[in-house]
């Protein structure tokens, strides 16, 4: 059984994989993988970027669960179809104490820098070699905020963590035939330390890690992030009260330094994947904790992409003596992305499946509450269960609340996510691409057009009454079957 374990490392990895599980919810498919393992990597336990993903991860996996525990049906086919689980649930042997999380365990760091390193029980020439290597602000930096983008701090701090036992638990877990992937940026301080340093553990056959020669030949790519946004700059005054602040403008050095050292001295991964934008508006200036939870980007969408390119390409094909890099190139310079920006073959893995589950998002949020009589509410007997405050029918209520603040963020950047149009309520104008044509005698995809085709995808059929999961499945099925049939016949996209 082929898996994938997902490495994202710092907040920006935190936002591609937030973007890989709307794909994945939609219905794309990641080849030749069973199930999914992400682990996100960040210190900062509070970090509003990575407690957004958990949570969106958890909503998705308890989904998920609810439509496959019968066994019976198909996995990785459909809306909410990958695997998606945590590393404690592999159920490994010999690793004990994992907690059952989605995050990497630092075991609570609350320190300063200063104190990590002792510097106070120091000798006076080790204080002064530390004085040399980090700024006071480095050296009085609190731990539980990540590091701020400063990779040297963080290169220090995990190296002596990043042996815990979520690496030890995937080094055992780990089947010749599995992949591993990394996301991090270049330009921050958690992802731009973090990174090397895994891909060094997870191939070092020196490192006490089980599996080493497991290790060494478990194939692995990585998803660079160069700079594509900016911090605004505090003021004179704030910097003079000592407000907390990443300085943005040493963004491209630090980007030009690691890639010089990726050059010389990274050598542990198959396939590489850069990608980075010109900063448009200058985002808000938080260093760490619940307020740093930016907006989602385009960048990171295409991002998630590389994962799928990643699990394509053949093993064969795959050699670390001669690494393959690559990078995303837009058919023009253009403010707005749709889907006509992408290959053929990206519009039919891609833009297909989430098209449909814009439609299913948005007759679900606009439309089915009000048809309690239709076929697919009755025979569900979706009204015992709707609107629901618990149970896996509110996760999905909740998740496309979720996609719904996805989807516009999506849209306030100068490089604009604007395939799918997320407050249009005529369906015949939902995807910018592609409008469907309509006259006097064709009105085109309508709600009722899309209300025949679902009760056409139930039959007759009538639960006998069915628990949550059965009736979430029983709408989610219908769904799959109507949006797929609708986008061939009506929309016509190929």
């Amino acid at each position: 059984m082929a898996r994938l374990f997902i490495f994202a490392v710092g907040g920006t990895g935190a936002r591609v994989l937030r973007s890989l599980t709307m794909l994945l919810a939609a219905g794309m498919r990641l080849p030749d993988c069973d199930q999914v393992i992400p682990v996100l990597v960040d210190p900062d336990t509070q970090n509003g970027d990575v407690t957004r993903t958990v949570d969106l991860l958890k909503r998705y996996k308890r989904i998920h669960d609810a439509l496959y525990q019968d066994g019976q049906h198909p996995k990785n086919e459909g809306f909410f179809g990958q695997d998606l689980t945590t590393l404690a649930q592999l159920n490994t042997s010999g690793v004990e104490g994992l907690r059952d999380s989605f995050v990497y365990d630092f075991g609570g760091i609350n320190q300063s820098f200063k104190d990590f390193m002792h510097y106070n029980e120091a000798s006076v020439e080790t204080r002064g070699l530390l004085d040399l290597l980090f700024t006071p602000d480095s050296l009085n930096a609190s731990l539980d905020l990540g590091f701020r983008g400063s990779p040297n701090v963080g290169s220090v701090v995990l190296n002596s963590l990043v042996q815990a036992k979520e690496m030890r638990y995937l080094a055992q877990s780990l089947n010749p035939d599995d992949r591993v992937f990394f996301i991090s940026s270049i330009f921050g301080g958690t992802g731009a330390a973090g990174f090397p340093l895994l891909v060094k553990n997870l191939r070092d056959p020196g490192v006490d890690l089980p599996q080493p020669s497991v290790r060494a030949s478990v194939p692995a790519g990585a998803l660079v992030l160069l700079p594509y946004f900016k911090l605004q700059q505090p003021s004179a005054e704030e910097k003079q009260n000592g407000q907390d602040f990443i300085d943005s403008n040493t963004f491209i050095t630090k980007t030009k330094t690691a890639l010089s050292y990726y050059a010389e001295h990274l050598d542990g991964v198959e396939a590489m994947y850069y990608l980075g934008d010109q900063a448009g508006q200058p985002l808000p200036n938080h260093p760490g904790r619940a307020e740093q939870r930016n907006q989602a980007h385009l960048v990171e969408v295409l991002g998630a992409l590389a994962i799928q390119h990643f699990l394509g390409q053949p093993a064969s094909q795959l050699d670390r003596g001669n690494p393959a890099y690559h990078e995303f190139g837009l058919k023009n310079d253009a403010p707005t992305f749709d889907f006509g920006q992408l290959s053929p073959a990206s519009r039919r893995e891609v833009a297909r499946p989430m098209i449909q589950f814009h439609y299913f998002a948005r007759y679900f949020r606009q439309h089915l509450l009000e048809e309690k009589s239709a076929p697919l509410y009755k025979g569900g007997k979706l009204g015992q269960h709707l609107p629901a405050s618990t149970g896996p029918l509110a996760d999905l209520t909740d998740f496309f609340t979720e996609y719904d603040s996805w989807l516009h963020e999506l849209g306030v950047n100068e490089r604009r996510f604007a395939a799918l149009h997320p407050d249009e309520t005529d369906f015949n104008k939902m995807v910018a691409d592609k409008v469907i044509p309509t006259s006097f005698f064709n009105k085109g995809l309508t709600d009722d057009v899309l209300r025949a085709e679902l009760n056409d995808a139930v039959g007759k059929t009538n639960l006998d009454n069915p628990d949550a999961a059965r009736a979430l499945r029983w709408l989610v099925e219908a769904f799959n079957k109507a949006t797929d049939k609708v986008v061939e016949s009506k929309l016509q996209y190929a």
